[in-house]
């Protein structure tokens, strides 16, 4: 297998989300699937890197908004506990208990016993009473479900949870997940927004749509797709170029800017290229853009002896894969999300990208595992 090659980008932010998360070196590189002691170079070649270091001190200056924030939270906290409890409030203590018993994972255990004028003494004292196996298994799908909730950044629905928590052995119905989730308030928090980027309106060369809409490859390095999309700022517009394994959906490669230039889609492609070493021969797929018709991109499709294919004019669906990504992309973090700068969103989507969407999301196009898990499959497969 040939050797990956990252670009000075992807290092850079790798050592910022070392710094930021607060994850060791080694987790990291157990993450990304890389040696320790190349991601250790890189944090000793751009760890007082500028750009890193401003980053930090972003942070830093956001404290006391957080902690305004955290108050605010704890008021909002106590007002929602006391409009669902009002009618509780004249109850007998063991039906307090009860309350507090199913909201314990909503809300913090102290400040509901404040609220509802319980001891926690007399709650803990209470819950040792002998629980029925009924009770008990409920309890622990609550968890599972809860869990998994948690883990998927609270983006799955009860269709993914479910498939997640049978990955994991654990045998819970589609229909036990979503009552769970309606009882404890578990939704998923996406957004749907859309907005088109491309420009077709240019008199450059095209390729014909080779692709067809087939969107399984039988190995990684088989087909590529690629897109633009744009992400909104303080500071203003960033654009982000990405470059998606078919066989996998794996994205292989990004790039991001101020611009939507043929030198963002460019440097996207060299990444993927830098990261697959695909063999000659690997369909590559975009839209009709300028930048991807553009005589420099098309020089490098020919340098890599890649074979191109372009949708067909006004088609979305001829490069449904990519365009669903973006979405996703947006559903999951752009939307759930307020940038004051660029940089911020950069890491953002890089930590979205690199952390989740490669190595933690779920697909349903590859049978419910994740882009990394499925390309191993086929790496132990082929060994």
């Amino acid at each position: 297998m040939k050797k990956p090659v990252y670009d000075e980008a992807f290092k850079r932010q790798t050592v910022q989300h070392i710094k930021e998360s607060g994850q060791t070196v080694a987790e990291v590189a157990r993450e990304l699937k890389i040696n320790d002691n190349t991601v250790y170079g890189w944090v000793k070649k751009f760890g007082t890197d500028p750009e890193v270091v401003a980053a930090q001190v972003f942070k830093s200056d956001e404290h006391q908004m957080r902690e305004m924030q955290k108050r605010i939270r704890e008021l909002q906290e106590e007002n929602e506990i006391l409009k669902k409890s009002d009618a509780l409030l004249r109850e007998r203590p063991s039906v307090k208990y009860s309350f507090i018993h199913e909201h314990r994972f909503e809300y913090r255990l102290e400040k509901l016993c404040i609220v509802l004028k319980v001891s926690r003494s007399g709650y803990y004292k209470w819950r040792c009473r002998p629980e029925s196996e009924r009770e008990k298994h409920h309890r622990e799908m609550t968890e599972h479900v809860r869990k998994a909730y948690e883990e998927s950044r609270r983006l799955y629905g009860s269709p993914k949870l479910t498939r997640q928590l049978n990955r994991q052995g654990i045998q819970i119905s589609e229909r036990t997940v979503g009552r769970i989730m309606k009882k404890q308030g578990l939704r998923s928090r996406t957004v749907k927004k859309y907005k088109a980027t491309t420009n077709s309106k240019h008199a450059l060369p095209v390729q014909d749509n080779v692709l067809g809409r087939e969107f399984q490859a039988t190995k990684p390095g088989e087909k590529w797709v690629t897109d633009i999309t744009y992400v909104w700022t303080v500071e203003g517009w960033l654009y982000l170029a990405s470059v998606m394994d078919l066989y996998s959906r794996r994205i292989v490669g990004w790039q991001m800017g101020e611009r939507m230039t043929k030198e963002l889609v460019i440097g996207a492609l060299q990444q993927a290229y830098g990261r697959g070493r695909p063999d000659p021969g690997l369909l590559h797929h975009s839209d009709r853009g300028s930048q991807y018709a553009s005589h420099d991109y098309q020089k490098q499709l020919l340098t890599y002896e890649m074979i191109g294919s372009m949708s067909r004019k006004g088609n979305c669906y001829d490069n449904a894969c990519i365009e669903s990504f973006h979405s996703v992309l947006k559903k999951e973090l752009i939307y759930l999300n307020h940038y004051e700068t660029r940089e911020q969103a950069k890491q953002s989507i890089f930590e979205y990208i690199e952390f989740f969407y490669n190595t933690r999301r779920i697909h349903s196009s590859i049978d419910y595992h994740t882009p990394m898990e499925y390309e191993l499959l086929y790496l132990n497969q082929a060994a």
